[in-house]
């Protein structure tokens, strides 16, 4: 059990119904009152995740702090299992984790990928805790209610915004999913301060 909710805590840190969508790039303009969220290098977020990994149920907690283009991370499970760090920085990604020790490495997604089983897309978390695509050329999917605020395929995985929050002018994901093969992720953004992160 310890290695299934140290690789969950390592998912984690990334990061089905039917749904008519319809297909809309991504904006390049918001509403005058909004700010673009996409304009800010510094922030962090605070929240829950529950995932459905390997045939099993967990929950975590986290927080996710962008600094420019490198990121700083960590998790845990109840009561603080599987506490774990993850930093980017200048290309290297460096992991700490109680039962697996320390691990750096320049190629990170390879990294969680051999601990994990699962290649997942560090590089493009920046862009979808603010609620949308690394690419701004990937489309996005609005979706109609209840199903959510909109959807999008990027790197082999589904990006469900399902609910939106105004924190300080921008409008951010509260509530979101991602989703490949039988993993899922359901990430619950209880806190946002932009600008907090500091380098």
């Amino acid at each position: 059990m310890s290695r299934l909710l140290a690789a969950f805590i390592f998912t984690a840190l990334l990061s089905a119904c039917a749904v008519t969508p319809v297909a809309t790039p991504a904006p390049a303009v918001v509403a005058s009152t909004e700010q673009s969220p996409r304009q800010l290098s510094h922030w962090e977020a605070r929240g829950k995740v529950g995932i459905r990994f390997l045939g099993q149920n967990i929950s975590a907690t986290y927080r996710w702090q962008r600094l420019n283009d490198d990121f700083s991370a960590d998790a845990a499970g109840p009561l603080n299992q599987g506490y774990t760090t993850l930093e980017g920085r200048a290309g290297v990604v460096t992991l700490e984790n109680a039962w697996f020790g320390h691990h750096e490495s320049a190629d990170g997604e390879g990294l969680l990928q051999a601990l994990t089983s699962i290649r997942v897309p560090l590089s493009h978390f920046n862009a979808w805790f603010m609620g949308w695509p690394k690419d701004a050329n990937t489309s996005v999917q609005t979706l109609a209610a209840p199903e959510g605020v909109r959807e999008f395929n990027e790197y082999g995985w589904t990006v469900r915004i399902t609910s939106e929050q105004m924190v300080q002018g921008y409008r951010l994901p509260e509530r979101m999913i991602v989703s490949q093969d039988g993993t899922r992720l359901v990430l619950a953004l209880t806190s946002w301060t932009p600008g907090a992160a500091t380098p």
